[in-house]
C-alpha cells in the first residue's frame, strides 16, 4: 500500500524528524506486515520533496520492495543514476539500495562496525538515509537484525499495528532496542484494522438510506473536515 507523502500524518512525522535533526533513520516494527515499508517509502518521498538528497535502503530481507533499474549510464558523468530503483508494487522510482542477496554481504552488514561504516559512506553522498528494516521478531541468519540497524542510526521509528500487536510483544521489542542503544524517536500507529472514529461515523451515515443523497454527502463532508474528529482514533 502506498501512503501519499502529502498526508497530514506523514507531515507530522517529517516535522518531528526535522526537530531531531535525524540524518539516518531506521524504521522497524515488532512483527512483520505492520506497514514499515509503506512508511519508509512515504517519508523518502517527503524528504525528496523538501529538497533533501535522500536514499531509501531496503534491509527488509523478509519482504524486499526495491528493484534496481537497468540504465545506460554515461560514465563521464557520474551522478546518482546508479542508485535509481523502483518500488515494485507501485512502480515509483526513488534513489535507493535494493536488499542484498549475497550471503557474504549480509554477514558483513550484520556486524555493527561494518554497518556503521557503510551508513557513514552513504552520508557522504546523501543528506538523509532512510532504512526499511525487518521486524524485530524476525531474528535469523538470513537477515540483518533491526536492532543492529537501529543502534547504528541517528533515530528509530517503531510502527505499531493497532489492534493486532500485543502489548507484551511491544514491551519486549522496546527493551531490545534499548539494549542496543537505539534512539527511539517515536511510534507510528497503523490503524488499518482499527479505523478512526470519523471513518466509523461516515460509515454509519451511509447506512441511513432514508436520507437524500445531498444530505448524506453534506454530513460526511462535515465529519471528514472536522478538525477535532481528525485527532481522535
Amino acid at each position: 500500500m502506498r501512503i501519499p507523502s502529502c498526508h497530514m500524518e506523514i507531515e507530522q512525522v517529517f516535522l518531528q524528524l526535522e526537530k531531531h535533526e535525524c540524518h539516518s533513520l531506521c524504521i522497524t516494527s515488532t512483527n512483520q506486515g505492520e506497514g514499515v515499508s509503506s512508511l519508509a517509502q512515504a517519508l523518502t518521498e517527503r524528504h525528496l520533496l523538501a529538497g533533501y538528497r535522500t536514499l531509501l535502503v531496503d534491509f527488509n530481507l523478509q519482504n524486499p520492495s526495491l528493484t534496481a533499474l537497468s540504465l545506460d549510464i554515461d560514465h563521464n558523468h557520474k551522478e546518482d543514476t546508479h542508485y535509481l530503483n523502483y518500488i515494485e508494487h507501485n512502480s515509483q522510482v526513488v534513489p535507493g539500495i535494493p536488499a542484498p542477496n549475497s550471503k557474504a554481504r549480509i554477514v558483513e552488514l550484520r556486524q555493527p562496525k561494518k554497518l556503521d561504516i557503510q551508513i557513514k559512506k552513504w552520508r557522504e553522498e546523501f543528506d538523509k538515509i532512510i532504512i526499511d528494516s525487518s521486524a524485530l521478531s524476525q531474528l535469523n541468519a538470513n537477515n540483518i537484525p533491526a536492532q543492529t540497524i537501529a543502534g547504528c542510526c541517528d533515530g528509530t521509528i517503531m510502527v505499531v499495528l493497532s489492534g493486532q500487536t500485543l502489548q507484551t510483544e511491544l514491551k519486549e521489542a522496546l527493551k531490545t532496542l534499548d539494549n542496543h542503544h537505539a534512539n527511539l524517536i517515536g511510534h507510528v500507529f497503523n490503524d488499518k484494522y482499527q479505523p478512526r472514529l470519523k471513518n466509523e461515523i461516515c460509515r454509519e451515515i451511509e447506512r441511513f438510506s432514508f436520507l437524500p443523497n445531498i444530505v448524506t454527502n453534506r454530513l460526511i463532508s462535515f465529519v471528514q473536515n472536522n478538525r477535532f474528529l481528525s485527532t481522535v482514533v
